[in-house]
């Protein structure tokens, strides 16, 4: 009576020893690519120009700041992020704010400009002549991670 358990069960693992390895490495070839983090290339419009530079503006993180403005909509400020070091935080956050953050919390006036990539492209509301804050904030540790202060753009 064992003995037709045990060559079943003999059967199966021979199988399996066959079977795992093929799932795992048929696994491994379905996955998509990763793509790499440091990517250097930023999607800009053809008819963008640079307006700024400035890098020494954030409070604890170096991050290079862009300004472009487009030829076809005059109002319109696009900013480019670029960080000089991975920024290990999880689900980075861009918010505009008129009004000078705390260390704690976000001021009530911020506005989302989208999840935080350093290959992403910011467009700035269009009441950003006298200036604000740009703010990355972490959504899961409901913390702010980092802001800098952005003068009068031209």
């Amino acid at each position: 009576m064992i003995q037709p358990l045990r060559t079943v069960h003999r059967g199966a693992f021979i199988a399996l020893a066959f079977v795992l390895p093929a799932v795992l490495v048929a696994g491994l070839g379905a996955r998509r690519p990763r793509v790499p983090s440091r990517v250097q290339g930023i999607e800009l419009p053809g008819s963008a120009y640079l307006v700024k530079t400035s890098d020494a503006l954030w409070q604890r993180h170096s991050i290079e700041m862009n300004f472009y403005r487009a030829s076809n909509s005059p109002g319109e400020i696009l900013v480019a992020l670029r960080p000089r070091q991975a920024l290990n935080n999880p689900d980075l956050l861009l918010y505009w704010s008129i009004d000078q953050p705390t260390d704690a919390s976000l001021p009530s006036s911020s506005q989302l400009l989208g999840s935080f990539t350093a290959t992403k492209v910011f467009t700035l509301p269009l009441n950003t002549g006298g200036g604000g804050y740009l703010v990355l904030f972490s959504l899961p540790h409901q913390n702010l991670f980092d802001y800098a202060r952005v003068g009068k753009l031209p």
